[in-house]
């Protein structure tokens, strides 16, 4: 998860640095940047949901009678490794991306280096101050989420260990106050993956040529 968010940065700087190519080269290419977007997007949607069902695992050993502790435990824990793959997934994804953005700036260099004239390169520049915007939007509402994200996953890891040595009822009144704050961080992380998906898909539509020609 911590990886999909620098991915989410690391797409953002790609679309910054990017941005005036979008009116100069093809608009395949366009199409292509918006679309790597919506992918994210449907990553994050993901992710949160993950988290939903890690919390509600954790969640589930707290009100499960002593019998049922231990598999409710197992549950968890497995939760827990899979919301940690999702981000080990999305480090993968965010090398791919970095290598995109250097591509890309290579090709905006060279594309703005071609204008002549004036009034298209004012006009670049228009469309390229109208988008950075939306792209603040993604940043700030993913960096909010990178913030509390890294301490949320390190809870649950420390309650996976906890819970490995004292799954009981004593061990279980332990835990409370750190499960409660997990379920709130967990909270805090989703709204603010809510706000930058719709950041995203405001992005994406704004640059994508066929959602352009449906407006």
């Amino acid at each position: 998860m911590k990886a999909l968010l620098k991915y989410g940065f690391t797409l953002a700087l790609m679309l910054a640095l990017s941005l005036s190519l979008i009116g100069a080269a093809a608009p395949e290419q366009a199409e292509k940047v918006a679309q790597k977007m919506l992918d994210f997007d449907k990553a994050l949607t993901q992710a949160s949901t993950q988290i939903d069902t890690t919390l509600a695992s954790m969640n589930a050993i707290g009100t499960a009678p002593p019998a049922d502790m231990a598999s409710k435990y197992k549950d968890f824990t497995s939760q827990v490794k899979k919301l940690q793959g999702m981000a080990d997934k999305a480090k993968s994804q965010s090398e791919k991306s970095a290598a995109q953005r250097e591509e890309y700036l290579k090709q905006w260099q060279a594309s703005q280096a071609k204008i002549q004239n004036p009034q298209l390169q004012a006009a670049s520049e228009a469309r390229r101050n109208e988008l950075m915007p939306k792209i603040d939007a993604i940043k700030t509402s993913l960096g909010s989420a990178k913030a509390t994200f890294a301490p949320f996953m390190q809870d649950l890891n420390d309650l996976v260990l906890y819970f490995g040595d004292n799954l009981s009822a004593s061990g279980m009144t332990g835990a409370q106050p750190l499960m409660e704050k997990c379920n709130t961080d967990g909270g805090k992380v989703k709204t603010d993956i809510t706000a930058g998906q719709a950041a995203i898909k405001d992005l994406a539509s704004s640059i994508s040529p066929s959602a352009g020609a449906k407006k």
